[in-house]
C-alpha cells in the first residue's frame, strides 16, 4: 500500500471507531437524562449527537471513495432517508 492508501484507511478506522464510541456515549448520556434530569447529561447528550453526525458524514465521504464517487457527490442512500 501506498504512503496515502495506508493514510486513508487508518483515517476510515479511525472515523469508525468514534462513531462507536460516540454513539454509546450519547445512548448513555441519554439515559441518565432521562433518569435523573441532570442538565449536564442533556448539554452531553448534544455534543455527543453532533459529533455523531460529524462522523456520519465522514462515513459516507469514505464511501463515495469506496464506490469510485466524486468527494462531493451525495451518498446513495441520503433522501429518504431521516435521522434524529
Amino acid at each position: 500500500m501506498s504512503y496515502e492508501q495506508d493514510f486513508l484507511a487508518d483515517f476510515e478506522q479511525w472515523v469508525n471507531q468514534q462513531v462507536t464510541i460516540n454513539q454509546i456515549a450519547m445512548d448513555q448520556a441519554h439515559k441518565v437524562w432521562k433518569e435523573d434530569k441532570d442538565a449536564r447529561a442533556e448539554d452531553a447528550f448534544i455534543r455527543y449527537e453532533s459529533k455523531l453526525d460529524a462522523y456520519r458524514f465522514l462515513q459516507g465521504k469514505f464511501a463515495n471513495y469506496h464506490n469510485k464517487k466524486g468527494f462531493h457527490d451525495m451518498p446513495e442512500d441520503l433522501f429518504g432517508k431521516r435521522t434524529y
